[in-house]
C-alpha cells in the first residue's frame, strides 16, 4: 500500500493512571491532516473521561515528532471555496482548545523534529520533554501560509518576539534553544527520555485529581490576568481549595507524618 492511501494513526493505550496518546505514521514524519487532529482530539477526550487516568503522555512514533500539517492534503484542498476552508479549520482549533482546556496534565514526550502544527502541539500541552536532538520550527510562511492555530500557545509559551521570530524566519530551533525560550521544559539524551518522562507523569500522577483539574483551571485564568485582576481571582477561587476533602485528607496526613512517635 503507498503512503498516498494512508493516513496518520492516533493509537491510545492506559496504564495505571498513565495514558499515552501516540501519532503514528513514521515512514512520512508523522503528519497531521484534519481527519487526523479529529482523531487526536478524541483520543484525548477519551483520556480525559477515564477516571484512572491521571496524566496523558504524547508522543510521536519513530524518529521524528510531527511533521505538521499533511501538505499533501492541503495542496489538494487550495482551491476550495473560502467556506470549505472555514469548516475544515474547526477540528483544528478543538484540538488546540483540548490540548490547553484538558483538567489532567498532558506531557509531550518529543524526540527528532516538530515541525509547523507539530511544534504548535509541543507548545500547547503542559509540558514537554525532548531528546537532546530533537528540532522545533514554523516555517509555514516559507510555502506561502502562517501559522495560525498555533499562535496562541505559541505566544504564550515562548513570547511575542520568540514567536514572531520563529513564525517569520521559519529557522531550526535546537532543543538547546528551546529550553532557553521556554518552548520545552527540559532536554535529555535520548536513552533518557522514557525515564524523564515517566518520572514526572509519576510525580504528576500523585496529586489529588480533584486539586490538579482546579489548580489547572486556576493558573489558566490568572495567567490572562494583569496582577491586581489575578489577586481578586485567587480570593475567589481559594474558596473552592479550602472546602477540598483532597486538602482535608493531605493536611491529616501530614500532621500523622509528623507527629512525634510515642515511645514504647
Amino acid at each position: 500500500m503507498s503512503d498516498d492511501s494512508q493516513s496518520t494513526r492516533v493509537d491510545l493505550s492506559c496504564e495505571g493512571s498513565i495514558a499515552r496518546v501516540l501519532i503514528s505514521f513514521p515512514e512520512r514524519r508523522n503528519p497531521i491532516g484534519t481527519e487526523t487532529a479529529g482523531l487526536l482530539t478524541a483520543k484525548l477526550l477519551e483520556a480525559e473521561a477515564n477516571s484512572q487516568v491521571k496524566v496523558i503522555v504524547l508522543s510521536g512514533a519513530g524518529d521524528a515528532f510531527s511533521s505538521g500539517g499533511d501538505l499533501r492534503e492541503f495542496l489538494a484542498t487550495t482551491t476550495a471555496q473560502p467556506t470549505d476552508h472555514w469548516q475544515t479549520g474547526e477540528p483544528w482549533g478543538t484540538l488546540y482548545r483540548t490540548l490547553q482546556q484538558s483538567s489532567k496534565p498532558i506531557i509531550c514526550r518529543v524526540h527528532g523534529p516538530a515541525m509547523a502544527g507539530g511544534c504548535g502541539i509541543v507548545a500547547s500541552c503542559d509540558f514537554a520533554v525532548a531528546s537532546d536532538v530533537s528540532t522545533f520550527a514554523t516555517p509555514e510562511a516559507k510555502i506561502g501560509l502562517f501559522p495560525l492555530f498555533i499562535l496562541p500557545s505559541l505566544i504564550r509559551t515562548v513570547g511575542r518576539r520568540n514567536a514572531l521570530d520563529m513564525a517569520l524566519t521559519g529557522r531550526i530551533i535546537s532543543a538547546a534553544e528551546a529550553v532557553a525560550m521556554g518552548l520545552i521544559n527540559r532536554q535529555v539524551p535520548l536513552e533518557n527520555l522514557d525515564a524523564e518522562v515517566n518520572a514526572l507523569a509519576a510525580q504528576l500522577a500523585s496529586i489529588g485529581p480533584l486539586t490538579m483539574s482546579m489548580g489547572k483551571r486556576a493558573f489558566n485564568e490568572i495567567a490572562e490576568l494583569d496582577f491586581d485582576h489575578g489577586i481578586e481571582a485567587a480570593r475567589a477561587m481559594r474558596v473552592a481549595f479550602m472546602g477540598s476533602p483532597e486538602l482535608r485528607q493531605g493536611i491529616q496526613r501530614f500532621l500523622d507524618k509528623s507527629a512525634p512517635k510515642a515511645k514504647g
